[in-house]
């Protein structure tokens, strides 16, 4: 059904801008009509109406959808919380840069650090893992509508600020934890003040260094998009006089004040140079990296690779086809999927506003999410996800240019968009809610917190979690749940959550159960299993279901 409903509105809307693009200036009432004009005199009330509508949907049921967490987010969590209590990584660097994982592929560290204060005052939980992206988001999104107020008026501020309340990439992605999906909210920071400065606010350009070097930390990708975005605004801000070369030396200083130990990491992991602790943040050598082979540049067959490059960012960005599981919902892909009509009449709105900096300021940033797809190999939509707000904004762009054409039209795209929010949030806390839970590994945390209350002085643990025999996965979302001290799972102290226990990789003993592979029966055996895995003990053990996972205690 929902196939069809998007065909048909795509076939609506297809039609609709054609016809505003066929319609000759001087035909068009080139006005805006009366219901948004009325709303921007009223826009105080209406942006606390969208905005308490955005912050409701995002925070109903916040801890609870998706249930469970993601391996990545209880990564940069244990982390979060070995910084919170000893100013180290769980395996105790002091203040890394960039944190080391898995091992073979980092993790950006900002995310980590920013759930540092929610750890302090409320420990660690799936509330407080999540509660950075969900503030950043909110954050994100108040300057994507700043920057298209001041840059294109009061009523492209109001749209964009309804179509990103209602957003599926917006909405989806402030309501779990993944690292990479900080770096799209901190780079429309930089670039709403960049905006602001060209407007006269002076102070704002160095703020905006301050947010473009910290995007340096939210993910990897940033090395070879932001400073592509940097160079073409410094080109155009010196080109068009709006800068000079003091301020752009000045600004370079301090976008490497706070990025260079960002720069430094790569450069030794680069070159193999040995790590560097520094008073106040460690530099290190990650030998196991193999994030080299993600980036275009040192790919084996660089030309079939950008083929793969060109069609992955056609699918997701286009087509907007079906990603991995948690970054969309079927049916509605990022921006809504017959929103793509839109986005090419912005593109004719944005040639007509060319003189504007803010124009220029949004072109280079659709540039630079272009850049960043067909640099990243096998592109998917977090990947990717430095293009979603000046996407956004393109197709607000473009509803205001077919509704100043076609003044009668607004009502009914205002009208197709709430209806198909209401259907993404009904598949969202629908039927999607019972399809991610498996990709958060619900239910693993209930039964190790049953399996920690049987006393038992060993707990065997599934490693058949991600995938068969990821142990490492099984480890971290081990560490998680269990809370576990650092200095305890450095083998430091036996003390954890003020009791003695035996040493870490004791107590807990990971397993890839299999006939062959099972713990001996010689007293008492906890284990925490898949559930997948129950037929292997159904005959010597009491077993309990928690979701996907079970304990199961020998009999």
């Amino acid at each position: 059904m929902l196939k069809y409903y998007n065909i048909v509105l795509l076939i609506l809307v297809l039609a609709c801008c054609i016809v505003a693009l066929l319609k000759k200036d001087k035909d068009a009432t080139n006005t805006h009509p009366q219901i948004i004009e009325l709303a921007c005199r009223k826009e105080k009330i209406i942006l606390i109406v969208i905005a308490l509508l955005g912050i409701i949907i995002r925070i109903w049921q916040f801890g609870q959808i998706p249930e469970g967490v993601n391996q990545d987010g209880a990564m940069a969590a244990v982390d979060a919380n070995a910084l919170a209590t000893y100013g180290t990584d769980r395996f105790g660097t002091f203040m890394p840069a960039h944190l080391y994982a898995w091992g073979y592929a980092q993790m950006s560290s900002l995310m980590s650090y920013l759930m540092v204060p929610w750890i302090w005052v409320f420990g660690l939980n799936t509330v407080t893992m999540r509660m950075p992206i969900l503030v950043m988001s909110l954050i994100g999104g108040v300057f994507l509508w700043l920057f298209s107020r001041e840059a294109f008026g009061k009523n492209a501020g109001i749209l964009v600020a309804f179509f990103c309340a209602v957003n599926p990439w917006h909405f989806v992605q402030s309501r779990w934890a993944l690292e990479a999906n900080m770096l799209p909210h901190f780079f429309i920071l930089g670039i709403c003040l960049l905006f602001l400065f060209c407007k006269g606010k002076k102070p704002a350009l160095y703020l905006s260094m301050l947010s473009f070097g910290l995007c340096m930390y939210c993910y990897g990708v940033s090395i070879y998009t932001i400073p592509v975005f940097l160079v073409m605004a410094c080109i155009y801000l010196l080109a068009k006089h709006l800068v000079n070369v003091k301020q752009v030396l000045l600004c370079v200083l301090l976008y490497l004040l706070i990025s260079w130990p960002f720069y430094l990491t790569m450069a030794i992991n680069t070159f193999g140079w040995q790590t560097i602790e520094f008073p106040f943040v460690t530099c290190q050598l990650f030998p196991d990296s193999v994030r080299a082979g993600d980036i275009l540049l040192f790919s084996e067959h660089p030309l079939e690779q950008l083929k793969e490059n060109l069609k992955c960012m056609f699918d997701i960005l286009i087509l907007q086809r079906k990603n991995l599981a948690w970054n969309d919902i079927e049916g509605f892909g990022t921006m809504y999927r017959f929103s793509l009509p839109f986005a090419l009449c912005g593109l004719i709105a944005m040639h007509r506003k060319k003189e504007n900096p803010g124009t220029m300021l949004l072109l280079f940033a659709l540039i630079t999410g272009i850049v960043c797809g067909l640099l990243t190999n096998e592109v998917n939509i977090n990947r990717e996800n430095i293009i979603y707000y000046p996407m956004m904004l393109l197709i607000v762009l473009g509803i205001d240019y077919v509704v100043t054409k076609l003044d009668y039209l607004f009502l009914p795209i205002i009208e197709c968009y709430i209806l198909s929010a209401l259907l993404l949030l009904g598949a969202y806390f629908g039927d999607y809610a019972e399809e991610i839970k498996s990709s958060f590994y619900y239910g693993f945390g209930d039964a190790l917190t049953a399996a920690e209350k049987t006393d038992s002085e060993r707990i065997y643990i599934t490693a058949n979690t991600q995938f068969e025999d990821t142990y490492d996965v099984s480890l971290i979302l081990t560490m998680f749940y269990d809370k576990t001290d650092a200095h305890y799972f450095q083998g430091k102290t036996n003390i954890n959550h003020g009791e003695e226990y035996l040493p870490f990789s004791e107590r807990f003993l990971f397993m890839g159960f299999k006939p062959d592979r099972m713990p001996e029966i010689d007293g008492e055996k906890v284990c925490v299993i898949s559930k997948y895995d129950e037929y292997l003990f159904k005959d010597n053990y009491d077993i309990t279901e928690y979701g996907e996972y079970a304990l199961a205690v020998s009999k």
